[in-house]
Order: C-alpha cells, then structure tokens, then sequence
C-alpha cells in the first residue's frame, strides 16, 4: 500500500480507460475483432503511460516536499532518505530508458514518449516550476499528461505513418488533453485550493482573476467539446449514439433520484455533485467499446471481466464511500 502512496495512483489510475478508448477504436476502425492476439499490444501501451504517470507522481512529491509540509500535506517522499529519495528517481528513470528499446526504432513513438518526461520535468522542477506559472502550468500538465500520450500510443499503433488517419489523431489528442489534462487539473487545483494558499503555491485557481479564469475554462470546455465531437465524426458516430444515451439516462436518473449536483470546474463541497461527462469518457466509453468488440468475437469477453476489475469495481467502492461522505 505504500507503494501505491508513493505513486499516488489514485491520481491517475481512473484517467487510464480513456486511454483505452482510443486503443479499443484503433482495433474497431482497422476492423481487428480478436484481442486475444493483441493483448500484449494493449499492455505494452498501458505500461509506457503508466511509467510516465509514475514518474510524474515521483518527481511532483520530489519538489513538493517543502511546501507539502507548510501545508500539512501528506507527503511520501519525506519520509524517505535522500539517498533512498535519488535511488527511487533513478530507478524510474532507468525503466524508462529499459522500456524506450522496446518503442526504437519507431522514432516519433519515442519523442513523444520522452517529451511527456520533459513536461513533468519543468512542470515540478524549481528551476522552472511551471507548476506556478498559471496558464503554462495548466497548458503544461495537459501536455505531458494526455497530448504526448496520446500521440505515442498512436505513433506506436500507425508507426509513424499519421497521413490517412491525420483528423481523428489530431482531435483525440486536443480532446484528451483539454478534458483530462486540462480541465482535470483546474478541477484539482480547486480541490486543493487551501492548501496551495497555505503553502504559498501560487497555481491557475488562486491566483487568476475571477473574469479571466472564467474566459479560460470557457475556452478550455469548448475546446473539449469540439475536438471530441471532430473525434466521434472522424470515426463513426454510429458507435457512440448507445453510450451517450446510456449516459443521458444516467444523468436523468442521478438528477431526479439522487439529487445529484453537475459541475464543469470548480466541485460543490459538501454536495453530491459529479464533473459532467468525466463519468461517460471513464466509464461508459470504454465499457460500451469493449462490449461491442465483445459482441463481435465472444474471445474477448475475458477482456471485459478484467477491465470491470480493474477498472470499474474501483469506481464503484469509490462511489459507495463518496455517497456515505456526502450523506
């Protein structure tokens, strides 16, 4: 468990499905039923995001340790030596560079793998710490978390070759960071906002003036909603009109039986209240996805078992423990 504190999975680990949606689309659109033979694939993908989102996590508890502690936060890496702390960035890095020759010699898979490093880097380091800058923070984040990301996984799927699949490339990345990247991180500035006033951290939330930071999260929603409507045309919006309307009915419903509150931005405290369409990119997407490729080869139901486990059963204690919170 420590570990997983360390890593601060709970972090990221709900922001991997959307990842898979794009991989789960891939085999839809090149028409490959049988994931049996492309399991590897899938986990070879997930495991280059998982190391950068473990690096980002190790390097943010490097830098933050001092004002972690001004704010009484909890912090892992101050628990540890610096010697330990070293070793512990060391090795990251290190299965970094082990797993960068299993991506060579497709170059733009590599850049793009690496750049997600980079913009962790001088997101948490002091030299730069854009962490503080506001706006390049933000727009920082996005990258390194999502855009980057996303365009590895593609780099790796098409290797290299983005010519005939240019619109829908282009547009999953812009809609994967400017909702997960993004709007995610401004949500969790909002979050944090007290303790980043108490330590002194000066982030996009506390100290942007309240009619620009509104133009700038207005910006930021449309741009989301446009790229992933350019998303869903690029593929086939066949396939998305089921879990939109699984999702609308799922809104209805939380609305009407469980008073359920909608934000974009900035959460309701002391409300039940949920960010609108995180559930359906998480959640929904991907389920109904893989789903479909179910239907399509009864093989990858095993797929699906494992997902619900490792993915939604997660969710669903989650969900249990926020309502009991919020009682």
């Amino acid at each position: 468990m420590n570990f997983f504190k360390h890593i601060r999975i709970a972090t990221w680990w709900f922001k991997l499905p959307p990842f898979l949606v794009l991989i789960y689309l891939y085999f839809i659109k090149e028409n490959i039923k049988d994931l049996g033979h492309e399991i590897f694939l899938i986990l070879f993908l997930l495991s280059g995001v998982i190391t950068i989102a473990i690096f980002a996590s190790l390097i943010n508890n490097f830098y933050d340790q001092e004002d972690d502690a001004i704010a009484g936060k909890e912090n892992k890496m101050s628990n540890l030596s610096k010697k330990n702390q070293f070793l512990i960035l060391g090795s990251i890095l290190v299965i970094g560079i082990l797993f960068s020759f299993f991506i060579y010699p497709n170059f733009y898979a590599l850049v793009f793998y690496w750049l997600s490093w980079l913009c962790f880097f001088i997101y948490s380091c002091k030299q730069f710490r854009l962490k503080e800058k506001t706006y390049l923070g933000i727009i920082c984040d996005g990258l390194g978390s999502q855009f980057f990301p996303t365009l590895f996984i593609f780099s790796f799927l098409y290797k290299g070759d983005f010519e005939n699949h240019l619109v829908w490339i282009v547009s999953g990345s812009i809609w994967m960071t400017f909702s997960f990247g993004m709007r995610s991180l401004i949500i969790h500035q909002y979050n944090d906002y007290e303790n980043d006033l108490k330590a002194g951290v000066w982030t996009f939330v506390n100290s942007t003036a309240q009619l620009p930071k509104k133009f700038f999260q207005g910006f930021v929603l449309t741009i989301e909603i446009i790229s992933f409507v350019i998303f869903v045309w690029a593929i086939d919006w066949h396939i998305f009109v089921v879990p939109i309307l699984i999702y609308l009915m799922l809104l209805i419903v939380s609305k009407v039986m469980l008073n359920m509150k909608f934000y974009f931005f900035e959460p309701l405290q002391n409300q039940k209240s949920r960010s609108l369409f995180f559930d359906f990119y998480i959640t929904i997407l991907p389920l109904t996805l893989l789903g479909l490729l179910t239907f399509k080869s009864y093989q990858n139901a095993i797929l699906l078992v494992i997902s619900i486990i490792l993915f939604n059963v997660p969710t669903l204690f989650n969900a249990v423990k926020f309502f009991k919170l919020k009682k």
